[in-house]
């Protein structure tokens, strides 16, 4: 599973906080967590064809 939002951020996209943690705590249990900081190779990919396309 992967999520944008970092664990902080669950309440505020699925909407409580209280029911954010019920619904993910078990998922997490016993899952590896990884966070990246920096912009996302298909983030830097979409920069970039939209910069060739208001060059043409």
């Amino acid at each position: 599973m992967a999520m944008v939002a970092g664990v902080q951020d669950r309440g505020k996209y699925l909407g409580d906080a209280t029911m954010g943690t019920t619904i993910l705590d078990p998922l997490m249990h016993r899952a590896v967590m990884l966070e990246f900081e920096g912009r996302s190779y298909r983030m830097k990919e979409a920069a970039a064809r939209l910069a060739i396309a208001v060059e043409a």
